[in-house]
């Protein structure tokens, strides 16, 4: 059994680092191939708990709001008529992702370190990307965002692919005897610069402001800061708007972005829309955007389709999280959240599998 166990955390690790490269089609659903893998591993864990006697609850907030979610998706379903089969599917994968939270799945060290050199290799491939096919304008008529001398990866989006990479960078910084260590720090740093992720950048500041406060370290937070106002400075600007650091165009959008999503949410305040209805509910007229069932924010999209209450579980989940962890997991659970201000980070399946890995 453990043999299968390793071998599945092995195939959903090489899965993971191709990231959005591999996705399927079936039925007119289009998605990554990593879902199945979190659908094997959730089962897996459930198997092994069962098997060991071990079913016991870790976190009940969490569960609490799995419940409420699958409600309030039911309730709406029958409110609004709407197709069943794409929102269930990932309201199934929401549930795989967070059940791990609920009973954790047993991960040891060999697996974390080969997780560590998948993010690392997905750095190299990265920083690949940029030099040799940095522009990515021609995946537009794939419903894809057209990003234009930005580091991508196969993630296909900067911003989550700078916040994964971020993670490597907190866990190695606080891990003084991880091989290759200053290496791997500069390489993954210029890897995560050249996203041009300015969301990502207030991360590194936050997370790196927490490990100086927890430290207190004063020389952390000055150097961390002096580094991000160096890159700021010293990053090239091309041609397109996704390289001018200083553009104001997507912090309009983000904007009109939350305030279309708080306008939703008084609609339905207590229990919300339902999770990924709001396609339907907004009346998106591109179908196959791969952006249209959230807001740039993970709590905007939770107060939105889960209501007040299911934004209260939800917190209390993580905070419970928070308080029962190390210094590295607290520090990547702060970025995370900075992150989710400003994108879908916390509903992201490669984010959270990173959290869950880590």
């Amino acid at each position: 059994m453990a043999f299968v166990t390793s071998l599945i955390y092995l195939s959903t690790i090489v899965v993971f680092f191709f990231g959005q490269l591999l996705r399927i089609e079936l039925k007119g659903i289009s998605f990554p191939i990593i879902d199945i893998f979190i659908a094997i591993i959730f089962c897996l864990n459930i198997f092994q708990k069962i098997k060991n006697k071990d079913i016991k609850v870790k976190n009940k907030y969490i569960l609490f709001f799995l419940i409420f979610t699958w409600l309030s998706f039911f309730f709406n379903y029958f409110r609004y008529q709407f197709d069943l089969i794409k929102p269930i599917l990932y309201l199934f994968r929401l549930t795989f992702l967070l059940s791990f939270f609920i009973f954790p799945p047993r991960i040891n060290e060999k697996i974390k370190m080969i997780f560590y050199l998948s993010i690392f290799s997905n750095v190299i491939f990265g920083l690949i990307q940029y030099f040799l096919w940095p522009d990515f304008t021609v995946f537009k008529s794939l419903n894809w965002d057209p990003h234009l001398y930005r580091l991508i990866s196969t993630f296909f989006d900067p911003t989550f692919t700078a916040l994964i990479y971020l993670f490597l960078i907190i866990i190695v910084f606080l891990n003084k005897n991880f091989p290759f260590r200053k290496t791997i720090l500069v390489i993954s740093y210029l890897a995560l610069a050249l996203t041009y992720s300015r969301s990502s950048y207030i991360c590194f500041l936050a997370a790196f402001t927490f490990i100086a406060y927890q430290k207190k370290n004063l020389k952390i937070f000055i150097f961390s800061s002096l580094l991000i106002l160096s890159t700021l400075f010293l990053l090239p600007r091309f041609e397109g708007e996704g390289t001018k650091l200083e553009r104001t165009s997507s912090i309009v959008a983000k904007i009109e972005n939350y305030k279309e999503g708080f306008n939703l949410f008084l609609k339905s305040p207590i229990i919300g829309h339902g999770y990924n209805n709001l396609f339907y509910i907004r009346q998106i007229k591109n179908q196959n955007s791969h952006a249209n069932s959230g807001f740039d924010g993970s709590l905007m999209t939770i107060l939105t389709t889960s209501g007040l209450i299911g934004l209260a579980f939800f917190i209390l989940g993580f905070k419970t999280i928070f308080n029962q962890a190390n210094l590295t997991t607290k520090t990547i659970l702060i970025s995370i959240f900075f992150h989710s201000l400003f994108a879908n980070s916390l509903l992201y399946p490669w984010i959270l599998l990173s959290f869950i890995f880590l």
